[in-house]
């Protein structure tokens, strides 16, 4: 079922007219509402249609669906992510051996609070509080002693941090920047929150790798745009921050980027070369994106068909944000996909929106033997392998569903 969607005609960085459509997915579930079985049929659709901004070459949603339908009830628990939760613990070690004043964190999209625990042993701030949006996920992270605000963080929402709490050393939102339908309201909200010397880390997914590896399952209806360096530093520029530095992740959700922002500083925009080079900002390479994902659809679906056809069973492994997606667009349904298999407490028992693909819990893999086990989480795929290496020695095969390969 269709929902309600705000439609904008140009560019929400530079106000760019003429935008140009790279890639359509057609309608899409939410990634994160994994409905009950009773529920199956009031599942919401949003149009994924994505469009590209020749001159500040934001990647971007211009049909841009109510955070209150997509955060209403939220699934995803940061906790349960063992490799996400180590690189945090990396990034704010680094952070805590550090000899800059540590005395007020915020953690903007702070989920389930792991990262503002994190923040206070690793990081060796004094206090730490977050901001999000799911009532649900905010509750939880109160309840575990972790001081979160429930609520979409905007420069007015830092206004009223800033007169309860002071002003901050450090504001961080990893993997939230593409989920705030107003970005510059966000970046000049988090540039109130920090004191002269603040620093603000924000980690995002990069439209370079996206790209180049094909990873359009790293697209949903939460993530209203893809950013790139360019886009990053014309943003930054109007709200007169500086970029002192851009680190770019591999491992980190198929490529990701951290950016840190400061009030001065010199701007470290070496990887927009990188940008420019992969043709990013050339029409001719963004209009054959929609051509290359049907490709890498067509392939995956002729794997799964040809092993159903064998008779043998396939599963997905992992059920992260990218899958509904995926499986979505290559019109995967439970006739072909058994099941998935979650260690998540939060989904087991729910369903892989329309397609109604069951979510079980990971330890009856061994009681149900499936043929094949998609790798949901590919992103996270030697930590798959060494996990699933007794699945893979009994007999089971694992499939790649980036590459469409039997591994």
């Amino acid at each position: 079922m269709g929902v309600a969607m705000t439609i904008r005609k140009t560019c929400i960085v530079c106000g760019e007219e003429k935008l140009y459509q790279a890639l359509d997915l057609g309608l899409m579930p939410s990634s994160n509402d994994l409905p009950k079985k009773d529920a199956l049929n009031l599942v919401k659709e949003y149009e994924l249609r994505y469009y590209m901004c020749p001159k500040c070459g934001l990647f971007q949603l211009l049909e841009v669906a109510d955070r209150l339908d997509l955060f209403d009830n939220y699934l995803y628990l940061t906790g349960v992510n063992r490799e996400l939760v180590a690189h945090f613990k990396e990034l704010y070690e680094n952070i805590g051996t550090q000899d800059s004043k540590k005395d007020f964190a915020v953690v903007v999209g702070s989920n389930d609070g792991t990262e503002v625990s994190l923040l206070k042993e690793y990081g060796k701030f004094k206090n730490v509080i977050g901001v999000e949006p799911a009532k649900n996920i905010a509750n939880m992270a109160n309840s575990a002693g972790r001081t979160t605000i429930n609520d979409f963080f905007s420069l007015k929402t830092s206004q009223k941090i800033v007169e309860e709490y002071g002003k901050a050393d450090l504001v961080v939102a990893n993997n939230v920047f593409a989920h705030i339908p107003d970005p510059r309201d966000m970046l000049e909200g988090m540039k109130n929150l920090i004191n002269e010397d603040g620093r603000i880390i924000i980690e995002v997914h990069w439209l370079k790798s996206i790209v180049e590896e094909l990873e359009i399952e790293t697209l949903y209806a939460e993530h209203y745009y893809v950013w790139t360096v360019k886009a990053m530093n014309v943003l930054s520029k109007q709200l007169g921050m500086k970029i002192i530095e851009v680190l770019y992740m591999p491992k980190q959700h198929g490529g990701s980027l951290r950016f840190t922002f400061a009030y001065s500083g010199t701007n470290d925009l070496a990887l927009m070369e990188n940008e420019k080079n992969a043709g990013l900002y050339e029409k001719s390479t963004m209009e054959l994106l929609q051509k290359r994902a049907e490709d890498r659809k067509n392939k995956l679906k002729y794997l799964i068909r040809e092993i159903n056809k064998q008779g043998k069973r396939v599963s997905i492994w992992s059920v992260p944000a990218k899958v509904p997606t995926l499986i979505n667009y290559c019109g995967f349904t439970d006739k072909d996909i058994g099941c998935a298999y979650e260690v998540a407490e939060s989904k087991i028992g729910r369903y892989i929106p329309k397609a109604n693909i069951p979510i079980k819990e990971e330890s009856l893999i061994e009681e149900d033997k499936p043929d094949y086990l998609i790798i949901g989480a590919w992103n996270y795929m030697d930590f798959a392998i060494k996990k699933l290496k007794w699945f893979t020695d009994s007999g089971g095969k694992l499939i790649n569903p980036l590459t469409a390969e039997i591994l």
